[in-house]
């Protein structure tokens, strides 16, 4: 049966949501702890600050007692900007780090200078703290969150849905994807397929992994690229907001030659025969990544989807016009999942069986009910022994499930 979005449901939710966004957007500690095992209490000593460090691949600072302005030196050379900092006391600009200290009202000891300059303007610390005093729990995780995040080891996203130019920057990320390969992970795949143990599975590259806060994120696969343009509209025009990841991924799965003739390959479509008489489709898709600022807004996405893209028998007319007015692209069996279990009881349980080549930057991805993920890996086992086969527990949108069942189309 089909849920009705209610303005009023709807509105309650996202006042709450919004209640607590400002505070939620970023969660530099549940990051630390959640990505790096790194966590503070109280007032941050020197040991305490150096096992963060160390986490993070850093060296310790040499101090007896931690000030902010040891955390800001630290920080700027997490974040790969040590050079930039000291060119703020170049021979040929001996000034500018005075400057912006003093355009920011600042005062710091002669040695902290550049590195404190420069991190007021990378924005890691504002020009009101106490940079000789102690630091704090919350000072310390924001200050090596978004240093971490400068060095590329935090969140990777395109943007936020409420920026002005996510649309534009969505669909040049979106453009720029074409067909990629890995040799090893495609022979397991096409085997998998073969074999029967999935209809068809997903090949990614780990340098476009989102790397988000799991609890909060839902991960939404599509093709179409207006869709995803309109979905980010959507969400923005119904008062959500997120950060958002496009995590491209070469979607196979077996294509039948009564569907006709499959035409030319492109740079983001082929179908290949594998076997005699057997043919696969390698076409680009994308997995758009969503961590939403509050649980309120991911629970919430659910509705919004059915309400706005998601077909029904009832969205046509007896002639088989859409009559219902929906988002483009909507799919009879949209595909939206979270690692972490939803209140929503009718999100049901699939698997990601998820393998890494040799190198850990490529994976393939076919998914199994519970019952099945032996199947996938009895494969693996035959034909690329020296992989292993990870399932991931993923709880997936009712639609979804019915069609993964076969309970139904809808």
């Amino acid at each position: 049966m089909k849920k009705v979005l209610t303005v009023l449901a709807l509105a309650l939710v996202l006042a709450l949501a919004m209640s607590c966004a400002a505070l939620a957007e970023e969660r530099p500690a549940e990051y630390l702890s959640a990505y790096y095992g790194v966590s503070f209490d109280g007032e941050v000593t020197v040991d305490a600050f150096n096992d963060a460090l160390s986490a993070l691949g850093e060296p310790a600072v040499e101090v007896e007692t931690l000030t902010l302005a040891d955390a800001v030196v630290a920080a700027v050379k997490l974040a790969d900007m040590d050079e930039l900092a000291m060119s703020y006391v170049n021979a040929d600009a001996p000034d500018k780090a005075a400057n912006v200290l003093a355009e920011e009202g600042v005062t710091v000891d002669e040695a902290y200078q550049p590195y404190v300059a420069c991190a007021l303007d990378l924005d890691l610390v504002d020009d009101d703290a106490d940079f000789a005093g102690a630091v704090s729990a919350e000072q310390a995780a924001e200050l090596l969150y978004k240093a971490a995040e400068m060095a590329g080891m935090g969140r990777h996203y395109i943007g936020r849905v409420s920026d002005d130019d996510i649309l534009t920057v969505l669909r040049s990320t979106l453009d720029s994807f074409i067909i990629f390969d890995e040799e090893t992970l495609s022979n397991l795949g096409t085997e998998i397929v073969l074999q029967g143990a999935a209809t068809g599975y997903n090949l990614k590259y780990e340098g476009y992994s989102a790397d988000f806060l799991e609890e909060y994120t839902i991960q939404y696969g599509h093709s179409d690229y207006i869709h995803a343009a309109q979905l980010i509209a959507l969400l923005d025009s119904e008062g959500f907001d997120a950060y958002v990841q496009i995590e491209p991924k070469v979607s196979v799965y077996e294509y039948l030659i009564e569907w006709g003739e499959p035409g030319e390959p492109t740079p983001t479509y082929a179908v290949r025969e594998v076997e005699d008489g057997r043919y696969l489709t390698y076409a680009v898709e994308y997995d758009m990544l969503l961590e939403f600022d509050t649980l309120e807004e991911k629970e919430a996405f659910h509705d919004l989807i059915e309400t706005y893209a998601k077909k029904y028998d009832e969205s046509y007319d007896a002639d088989g016009n859409l009559i219902e007015n929906l988002i483009a692209g909507a799919w009879w069996q949209p595909l939206y999942s979270s690692q972490t279990e939803m209140e929503n009881e009718e999100f049901g349980l699939l698997y990601d069986n998820v393998v890494y080549d040799a190198t850990g930057m490529y994976s393939i991805h076919p998914f199994s009910l519970p019952e099945n993920c032996e199947a996938i890996a009895e494969v693996v086992a035959e034909v690329a022994p020296e992989l292993s086969v990870s399932p991931v527990a993923i709880y997936v949108n009712p639609a979804f499930m019915r069609y993964t069942t076969g309970e139904s189309h809808q």
